[in-house]
């Protein structure tokens, strides 16, 4: 038996969904970056490096979003402290150890305005490996150039961070965050970023 002959107008429909498909196809960027993990909220319960035992976490590590004991290897991003005035201190990793694994570039900028409305960090701004002092109900963003990324083409972290409080005589922060796990990508937004 042979098979049925396609009718001119319905080789002409196939024919036209063909090209409407291969020019969807054809609009969109075969090489253009997509995040593949979404961003991640956390709340983190920290202990000022001075004063407090060193069993404490005093550190975080931005990429994993998770609070770590300081080490002498600096496998930490961020390490926290309480000054006399009860501001907040962040200090990147080369301010507290030289890291075994080699230095890495830690970012700091105040966020202006409310937290929930950061929705993209800043691509420009940043103040590079230094103190970083922030008051409680202030909110800030951290860029770190991290090896998470070692094998990507973009090799930054991005988060933001709300100090909730800062207690002096328990020597105890608490913080609230949003961190970008997908390298070189700034959006804040929930789930999954799109740049």
């Amino acid at each position: 038996m042979t098979p049925p002959i396609l009718s001119v107008s319905r080789r002409r429909a196939a024919i036209a969904l063909i090209v409407v498909v291969l020019g969807a196809v054809a609009c969109q960027d075969p090489f253009k970056l997509t995040a593949q993990s979404a961003n991640i909220d956390a709340g983190f319960e920290l202990w000022a490096m001075s004063g407090s035992p060193a069993s404490f976490p005093s550190g975080l590590l931005v990429p994993q979003a998770s609070v770590v004991r300081l080490d002498a290897a600096g496998s930490f991003d961020l390490a926290f402290d309480i000054d006399g005035n009860g501001r907040l201190m962040v200090l990147p990793v080369s301010s507290v150890v030289s890291p075994i694994a080699g230095s890495r570039q830690i970012a700091f900028q105040r966020a202006p305005g409310i937290y929930n409305s950061l929705l993209e960090a800043p691509a420009d701004g940043w103040t590079n490996d230094t103190l970083f002092l922030v008051n409680e109900g202030q909110s800030f963003y951290v860029k770190v150039t991290t090896q998470f990324c070692q094998y990507d083409v973009r090799q930054d972290i991005y988060a933001k961070f709300y100090v909730d409080s800062v207690v002096p005589v328990q020597r105890r922060i608490k913080l609230s965050a949003r961190v970008n796990p997908n390298c070189g990508f700034r959006a804040l937004t929930s789930g999954v970023p799109e740049f």
